[in-house]
């Protein structure tokens, strides 16, 4: 068999080969550039080298598969990332709530014309896996992109304190979603989580801060963190300063 190529409809049969001399009824064209239309058609060559007519036509547009797949869990959400494949028309996003994601299944959401996406119905402490297949403008769907996983989750909220001798002692809401909490304390008003954290991995909406100084002002911010590791916001601040006597005594 000889195959014949053109980036127009109407290939020419009589021009020189992509391919001779084929032996069996497939061919791989690897010099196809992604994005790019073809148009093929193939003939057959008999013992004595004669040629038959060409076949009908077939088209097609290569493009690649997404690559750099990215998952940030956040409140209720997990906002997703990826580069741009090659060819590309759109994208498909897959969701599952278990590793090997079935992109033989009904997508999350398609037609997607940008490399980002928001899971607006994830809900939080629930672990879910991502792919993302491309789409080219004929409608071919590619190989799944690597899988990515996220488990979204709240920030904490509703942080309040107390403070006593040498002590402060913190509460706070449970945050849906979170594993544990990290808290931070500052002798200043910050924007948010900065520094090192006063105390990690706590598995209870409450801290008491026994390191607290009488009469110096702290300002406390709590963030949660979900079971794999990343970190939420931080919490609004709370202000306070332990004391020895109580103020006016």
């Amino acid at each position: 068999y000889n195959v014949y190529r053109s980036t127009s409809s109407g290939v020419d049969a009589s021009s020189d080969p992509l391919g001779n001399g084929i032996s069996s009824t497939e061919y791989t064209d690897e010099t196809a550039e992604n994005g790019t239309e073809y148009f093929y058609v193939v003939t057959a060559v008999s013992p004595s080298g004669r040629e038959s007519d060409p076949s009908g036509e077939a088209s097609t547009v290569p493009f690649a598969s997404p690559s750099g797949l990215s998952a940030t869990p956040g409140d209720g959400t997990t906002q997703l990332s990826w580069e741009a494949a090659d060819g590309a028309g759109t994208y498909r996003v897959y969701r599952s709530t278990s590793s090997e994601v079935d992109v033989s299944g009904s997508p999350l959401d398609t037609g997607i014309s940008s490399v980002e996406y928001t899971d607006e119905t994830a809900q939080n402490g629930t672990e879910y896996f991502y792919v993302v297949t491309a789409v080219s403008s004929s409608g071919g769907e590619s190989d799944a992109s690597g899988e990515a996983a996220a488990i979204p989750f709240a920030a904490p909220s509703g942080l309040d304190g107390t403070s006593r001798n040498s002590e402060v002692t913190l509460s706070w809401d449970e945050a849906g979603g979170a594993d544990t909490y990290n808290v931070y304390r500052s002798t200043s008003s910050t924007d948010g989580a900065e520094g090192e954290p006063l105390a990690t991995g706590v598995a209870e909406t409450s801290y008491a801060d026994t390191t607290a100084e009488n009469g110096t002002k702290y300002y406390y911010r709590v963030t949660s963190v979900n079971p794999n590791g990343t970190e939420s916001s931080a919490s609004s601040e709370v202000e306070k300063t332990p004391f020895s006597e109580p103020p006016g005594q």
